[in-house]
């Protein structure tokens, strides 16, 4: 007989990790997990399951071929099917079902199916797309030989039953199943035998099972694989660890958020007065930026697991610093996690901790830690029910999810994030949704799903009403700039004295941020600005008081920016818009940035110019003026603003840079249209009719006859002074006295929510409604996605292709050359090569095939292949990391990023 491997890795004794090892391994992590569980007859059937899982590694080719186990007997490398599919064989069937009847007497035959299903399938391969077809030659080809060869079977047999004697149980599971290998070597498919859980082919299968049993079946799987990756990523590790921390217990969390807050008297923490109601409860949390949503979300965790998502990394960043601070206690255990696609990079940073962070980020992959703050593209997408889902849906069984900043996501990832906090309430979690600005579709599909009596409302806008009317921080001008066509493509440019205002403003010792929808209009702004600065000597102040900020910088360089505008609160280093703003400060500055301020940064300005964009954008944005006085501040110690400190931009023809491509038309215009009314006290019941009356015009007609209702049919004062020679200041404020066509209006922080809410009140057959239901509609009828990429595509909606810009080709190559020279065999190296190459280097773009024509698109692959003074391991690990990336004929400048020279009229992604 001889011993079944598991795994290559090494355990403290130095030898390879045996079967036996690793199921107990297994084990021990499920009687860690299962008392998460409120079902002790389930981790009955969820243990049998682990007990069986790696039967199939049995077989020789695995053995020998996979592992090295070169003294394995009987010797053989030909017959090669994924274990997961081959222990299904070994299981005898009869036996199992037997052992699940004492748990599910009237239900025994069909946990008997999700068991087996849940063994063959817990390592999700493509290939077994074409090996659960009928008439595989793979398995008629094993099936053939283990029928025809008696004594290769019994030595397989053996083998098995010897290692797993130590596993109480095990043995008496052990059977071949000779029928299942009859019907396989006369090409029955395999899904006969064990049902697959995806893929819409196999979705009949599926339909008809009750909801509790397909929820039961989800469990077992997920239990299963979380259990096995947990387990496996111990024994790589050679360490072990804790698969389920605890969380701070309520009343030392209660202590820290009063801490944080700097306030004792709980009776005047609104947190404490509203979580008590509702900390066992699904939420739906309606409330101001900077009212202590993130506070609450804390405390309503109540000490049990719990998810925080928000929709950027930078946003994330933040929320995990201030987790850590206030989910800390006595022991050594890292409380908090963080998830995103550079997460280890961000754990890596300067420090002395840095091996520690990226253990810590180790286990957050494993969600082992009670706090995980992640971006909502590492959860949400699963609701597309992907391969691998339910390890992801049986955690969310017992844990909570917190749901953050929901407006920001378009209405397709609105849909998917709806159907994910269905269905973790289905599987028994609970979900805590708060925002500033929640849409009324999303709020009305959650009333249906989930029903209103299921979850509890707290709208801290009409709680205090009266207190929000009288904050009034943010002075609006709308102004209306005359833009022109030729050859039917449209020009954005901003006028010169417009810009020439936005320099006199900051000249006069005030931050100002301005916004653009688009790149190329954030850097034409930008290099306007930069310019003006270096000719007129009127504004020498502001020399090295401009900066630009989008997402079309490489990493490093967009980290160093952020740092530079935010601050470091790690390193003490003041950041130049670091929110609140210093009363001592007098000198004024500029940044430049497209919609990645709205809601990642957190940054302080005196005065916006921003471009139109919806409400719900434009109330984001405007909330990165005046920021220091939060809508906690009591109204009268509010400063009142004499002249605007929000300027709107809007184009006649166009509306705005990013036109359609961006935003939503119809979204813009009824943005004026409620902007307009307010500002003269003449707002409607609802713009529905409104809206759907506008529909029926054509596009262009639609703008222009808005325009003229909004602003007026008159000429603008701009149109009588352009082409007029302005050398002189004094013509310059002669223009900007007369002021462009627009209108004012000052809003109120419930005149926001008010207007944000009409906004989303849309007609039923609006485009923007039409992509969120059809995109409910699918998933509801149980679309599932092949692979989990494509499910990370379809919630994002954004196709960006990685280039570097060929220009820095060099500087690659030896950037590449002394990496290899710093770093050897040392663990992590991926997480290093991001961080100290790629994130110097790779820039994300739009994926736009008419753009990159003409931009000699190369496959780095390509050049490693030819990359000399580098071994063969080396290489292929180049090839890897390098999947995917292109040099790319772009000029890049550290202070612009990725230069776009398309002429106005060509669409230009939006960034977000």
């Amino acid at each position: 007989m001889s011993e079944i491997l598991a795994k290559s890795s090494k355990k403290y004794n130095g030898n390879p990790i045996r079967l036996c090892e690793h199921t107990k391994d297994v084990l021990e992590t499920f009687n860690v997990l299962k008392s998460r569980m409120n079902s002790p007859d389930l981790s009955e059937i969820i243990r049998l399951a682990i007990i069986c899982h790696d039967w199939g590694k049995v077989l020789p080719a695995f053995q020998i071929k996979k592992l090295g186990n070169r003294q394995y007997q009987p010797f053989d490398i030909y017959h090669d099917i994924d274990h997961s599919l081959v222990s299904v064989l070994w299981i005898d069937q009869d036996k199992l079902e037997e052992q699940i009847k004492k748990f599910k007497p009237k239900e025994a035959e069909t946990y008997r199916q999700f068991v087996l299903s849940a063994v063959a399938y817990h390592h999700w391969r493509k290939r077994f797309l074409t090996l659960l077809q009928p008439d595989s030659m793979e398995f008629q080809n094993l099936s053939d030989k283990l029928l025809g060869d008696s004594k290769f079977l019994e030595s397989l047999k053996q083998n098995l039953l010897a290692e797993v004697n130590q596993i109480q149980g095990a043995d008496s599971l052990i059977g071949f199943n000779y029928e299942m290998a009859k019907g396989l070597k006369n090409g029955v498919p395999f899904s006969e035998y064990a049902h697959p859980p995806y893929q819409l082919y196999w979705l009949p299968r599926r339909v008809e099972i009750e909801e509790h049993k397909l929820r039961d079946w989800i469990l077992i799987s997920g239990f299963l694989m979380r259990s096995d990756h947990f387990a496996s990523f111990c024994e790589e590790e050679g360490e072990r660890y804790n698969p389920e921390h605890q969380s701070v217990a309520p009343p030392k969390l209660k202590e820290n958020v009063k801490a944080k807050i700097n306030q004792t008297d709980e009776k005047k923490i609104w947190q404490f007065q509203e979580v008590d109601c509702c900390k066992d409860k699904n939420v739906i949390l309606i409330a101001p930026t900077g009212y202590g949503k993130t506070e609450f979300a804390f405390l309503w965790s109540n000490g049990e697991k719990f998810f925080y998502t928000l929709p950027l990394r930078a946003a994330v960043n933040q929320i995990f610093e201030r987790a850590r601070a206030i989910f800390k206690d006595t022991s050594s255990d890292e409380k908090v996690g963080l998830l995103h696609s550079d997460a280890d990079v961000y754990l890596l940073g300067d420090g002395g901790e840095a091996q520690a962070n990226l253990k810590a980020y180790d286990l957050a992959r494993q969600l082992a830690h009670p706090v995980l703050i992640s971006t909502g593209d590492q959860f949400f997408p699963y609701a597309l029910r992907p391969p691998g889902y339910e390890k992801i849906y049986a955690t969310f069984s017992h844990s909570r999810l917190v749901i953050d900043e929901v407006q920001s996501y378009d209405p397709r990832a609105a849909a998917i994030v709806v159907k994910f906090m269905e269905d973790v309430v289905r599987m028994g979690g609970r979900f805590l949704l708060m925002t500033a600005t929640l849409p009324k579709f999303v709020k009305d599909e959650v009333n249906r799903v989930i029903g209103e009596e299921n979850y509890a409302q707290l709208n801290l806008y009409e709680g205090v009403k009266s207190q929000f009317e009288q904050i009034k921080k943010h002075h609006i001008k709308v102004e209306l700039i005359e833009n022109t066509i030729n050859d039917g493509k449209l020009d954005f440019i901003i006028p010169d004295y417009t810009l020439e205002e936005v320099l006199n403003q900051a000249k006069a010792g005030k931050r100002v941020l301005v916004i653009a929808n688009t790149v190329k209009q954030a850097q034409d702004i930008f290099s306007r600005l930069d310019k003006l600065i270096k000719q007129e000597a009127n504004y020498a102040s502001l020399k090295d008081k401009l900066w630009l900020l989008h997402s079309r910088f490489a990493q490093a360089d967009r980290s160093q920016l952020e740092t530079k505008i935010c601050g470091d609160k790690a390193t003490k280093r003041v950041g130049e818009f670091q929110n609140p703003k210093p009363d001592s400060e007098k000198e004024g500055k500029i940044l430049v940035a497209t919609q990645v301020v709205e809601a990642s940064l957190d940054i302080d300005a005196d005065v916006l110019f921003t471009e139109i964009a919806p409400l719900d954008a434009l109330v984001q944005r405007m909330g990165r003026v005046w920021r220091r006085y939060g809508p906690m501040e009591k109204p009268e110690e509010i400063p009142k603003s004499a002249n605007p400190n929000v300027y709107v931009w809007v184009f006649k023809h166009g509306l705005h840079s990013g036109q359609h491509y961006v935003y939503d038309n119809d979204l813009i215009l009824l943005t004026l249209k409620l902007l307009k009314d307010i500002s003269a006290n003449q707002c409607k019941e609802s713009y529905k009719e409104w809206l759907a009356k506008k529909g029926k015009e054509k596009a262009g007609e639609r703008i222009r006859s808005v325009v003229e209702e909004v602003f007026g049919s008159q000429e603008s004062p701009q149109k009588k002074a352009r082409g007029r020679k302005r050398s002189k200041s004094k013509d310059v404020n002669l223009v900007a006295a007369s002021g462009p066509q627009g209108f004012q209006v000052t809003l109120s922080e419930y005149d926001k929510f008010e207007l944000v809410e009409k906004l989303y009140d849309l007609p039923d057959d609006h485009d923007y409604m039409t992509k969120f239901t059809q995109a409910k509609d699918i998933l509801d009828a149980g679309y599932m996605s092949d692979q989990l990429n494509e499910a990370h595509k379809i919630f994002r909606e954004i196709y960006t292709v990685s280039v570097i810009p060929s220009q820095a080709k060099e500087n690659f190559r030896k950037d590449v050359r002394q990496f290899w020279e710093k770093h050897r065999d040392e663990k992590r190296l991926y997480t290093y090569f991001k961080k100290e190459v790629l994130a110097r280097f790779v820039v994300q773009i739009p994926l736009n095939l008419r753009k990159l024509e003409g931009r000699g698109l190369q496959p780095i692959e390509w050049w490693v292949r030819d990359l000399p003074g580098i071994n063969k391991q080396q290489k292929e690990r180049l090839l890897r990391w390098c999947q995917d990336i292109y040099f790319a004929e772009y000029e890049y400048d550290r202070k612009k990023g990725i230069m776009v020279d398309e002429p106005w009229g060509h669409k230009d992604a939006a960034i977000i």
